[in-house]
């Protein structure tokens, strides 16, 4: 059985690198699964939210509000995870806005704190902060490579582990 596992772990490592360098090169492939994943994220909250309702009404007072909270989570999760062409589009917009307002508090902390030291670093970081933000209004592709590299350094580095202990494991098994 330890032999089945260690194979498993071997297997395992080997696949997430693939995997890994796959997501690095098709950032489509991987802002496409992102959506999806955090589309079933939350499904799988609003259902909790909806059961802990019904289940736990009698007991506390609990606002109709989360039951709500649940009913909008499961609908934004069905359609991250049945229409993701468009929630993608809609989660790259959303991205770019929130780093367009990033990028203007950032160049106005700038200069608020201008003649202190490294107020010229905050106002460097805001504009391009605000580059990056207006490309991405116009461009998926720099939010999908983005999301792509990601994810792809994530399932290398984990693929990484997995072959780092299959070794200590092997090592360890020929000790015993």
């Amino acid at each position: 059985m330890r032999k089945i596992y260690l194979y498993f772990v071997l297997l395992l490592g080997i696949v997430m690198i693939g995997l890994g360098v796959y997501l690095m090169f098709n950032p489509s492939t991987s802002l496409k699964a992102l959506t999806i994943f955090i589309g079933i994220i939350l499904i799988l909250n609003g259902i909790n939210e909806v059961a802990s309702y019904f289940g736990e009404r009698k007991y506390w007072s609990i606002s109709k509000w989360i039951m709500l909270d649940g009913v909008l989570s499961i609908a934004v999760g069905a359609f991250a995870v049945f229409q993701s062409n468009i929630a993608e589009r809609l989660f790259i917009i959303i991205f770019a806005i929130w780093i367009l307002a990033s990028a203007v508090l950032r160049i106005l902390t700038a200069f608020s704190a201008k003649g202190l030291p490294g107020w010229t670093l905050l106002l460097v970081m805001g504009i391009l902060g605000l580059i990056i933000a207006v490309i991405s209004l116009f461009t998926n592709t720099l939010v999908a490579v983005a999301v792509g590299i990601i994810l792809g350094m994530f399932f290398i580095l984990q693929g990484i582990t997995c072959l780092s202990l299959w070794r200590v494991m092997r090592k360890g098994e020929r000790k015993a």
